[in-house]
């Protein structure tokens, strides 16, 4: 054995090169899972001629990091031209450590053209311990120069399917049955899943903002109780827009506390899915949908003015022409009231035949009737039956679409579009018929029928 060597701490320390002092900085927090990133894509009107608007892009994280995130990016032309309809911008920004929220904004130029909506992208890479969702992200600006003064010519109507065709999948409520009804984040799941119509319900707040919900009051679906038109959009947003939905269920009252999957994310009480944020599963507002689908067919049930003061059908005629939503927007009424209020303020806006105006039609129709020329609308929105229309005497019963009806109606130029179809069954049965829409509270049923070979698609 060789001669033994002592090690002194000072030593020890060179030698492993280990020693610290207060003043050193701490070891690197560890590294968790990369989170993901999304930068979503949003629409804005462009500004007024010669001003400026701007599109807001949401970014965020599913879940917030040790270190800081940086995000890149780059506009790229698309129908926008870059400082003739929008500023460019290249640079970056930062996500702070154990953020998760961001905005990136780009600025319009505002002429006054009457012209389509115009499109640019982002293209991003990103920084740090995070992943993209997608190296792309889509702005849209809006014209908001459409002249709504002359009535709208419907020949071609963009809302008829040609023949043989298959009709248009309607989501109900953005899909009553398969997600949370009338959330941003039911509409995002049926676009993607291939529903070409996002259909909403639009009632006024106390403080006269737009939201979307079916009901007069928000007791079905969320944690709340009372009428919309009594509640403010502030009080509003507090509410779990998802409390009560069971998914293949709709929104029962006594199912198990643990079927209620998405209960709590709207209140931070449980994170949202990747790629969606808590405010996703509360209850959104108009302006919310049109800069979030502003490439995705829309229908807006108009409903009664409840309050009378806040003129209702002019601010939604508004809203939709700040966002050059005209001709793939339709606005859909039971309430003749409503619908007659709304054409007169924007008749440029394509629109469905009212539920009075609409019953004359359909009787007069029956055996060897005809429609008569109906210029004001370019839609039926029809059940298939009366059984359907809760404004029908008990023990009166009209089967309403046939093959004598579409023809009818087509005659006409009006689109058929059939509510509320949810058993296999039927949906087949409107296929063969030749309807032009079916509206569901099952589109992702109806988009997997839609999407099988004609001489395949069967029902389990």
């Amino acid at each position: 054995m060789g001669a033994t060597t002592r090690f002194t701490p000072l030593a020890a320390c060179l030698a492993l090169l280990a020693c610290s002092d207060a003043s050193d900085p701490p070891p690197p927090a560890p590294v968790g899972p990369a989170s993901l990133l999304t930068v979503r894509g949003a629409a804005a009107p462009e500004g007024e001629a010669g001003g400026m608007g701007r599109v807001v892009f949401p970014v965020f994280l599913d879940q917030p990091q040790a270190s800081d995130i940086t995000l890149y990016y780059r506009t790229v032309d698309g129908e926008a031209t870059a400082d003739e309809d929008y500023l460019p911008k290249d640079g970056h920004l930062t996500i702070a450590a154990g953020s998760t929220r961001a905005e990136l904004t780009v600025e319009t130029l505002g002429d006054a053209e009457p012209e389509a909506a115009e499109r640019f992208t982002l293209a991003l890479t990103v920084e740090g311990n995070a992943r993209l969702a997608s190296e792309r992200a889509t702005g849209t600006v809006a014209n908001d120069d459409t002249d709504c003064s002359a009535p709208f010519s419907k020949t071609p109507n963009p809302w008829r399917v040609s023949p043989g065709s298959d009709p248009l999948n309607y989501a109900h409520r953005g899909g009553v049955i398969d997600f949370p009804e009338n959330t941003l984040y039911a509409y995002y799941e049926v676009a993607a899943a291939g529903a070409d119509v996002l259909e909403m319900d639009v009632y006024q707040t106390a403080d006269n903002a737009l939201v979307i919900l079916h009901d007069l009051d928000v007791d079905r679906t969320t944690n709340g109780s009372g009428q919309v038109v009594d509640l403010t959009l502030a009080e509003l947003r507090e509410l779990d827009a998802a409390y009560w939905f069971v998914a293949g269920q709709g929104t029962p009252h006594d199912a198990p506390a643990s079927a209620y999957t998405f209960r709590g994310i709207a209140t931070g009480e449980q994170p949202p899915p990747p790629g969606y944020r808590a405010e996703d599963f509360r209850i959104p507002t108009l302006e919310e949908a049109l800069q979030a689908f502003p490439h995705h067919l829309i229908n807006i049930e108009l409903k009664p003015d409840l309050d009378g003061a806040g003129k209702y059908e002019q601010q939604i005629a508004e809203t939709l022409l700040r966002y050059g939503r005209t001709t793939d927007v339709i606005a859909a009424s039971f309430v003749d009231e409503a619908a007659n209020n709304f054409k007169a303020v924007a008749p440029c806006v394509f629109t469905s035949v009212p539920l009075d105006q609409g019953t004359g039609l359909v009787l007069g129709s029956q055996g060897d009737g005809d429609i008569p020329p109906v210029s004001e609308h370019v839609a039926f929105q029809v059940p298939p039956d009366t059984s359907q229309i809760q404004q029908v005497p008990e023990g009166f019963f009209l089967r309403v679409v046939t093959p004598d009806f579409i023809r009818d109606a087509h005659a006409a130029n009006l689109a058929v579009q059939v509510w509320t179809v949810n058993q296999c069954e039927e949906m087949l049965e409107m296929i063969d018929l030749g309807v032009d829409a079916i509206m569901t509270d099952r589109p992702l049923l109806l988009a997997s029928l839609l999407a099988t070979e004609p001489g395949q698609r069967r029902c389990d």
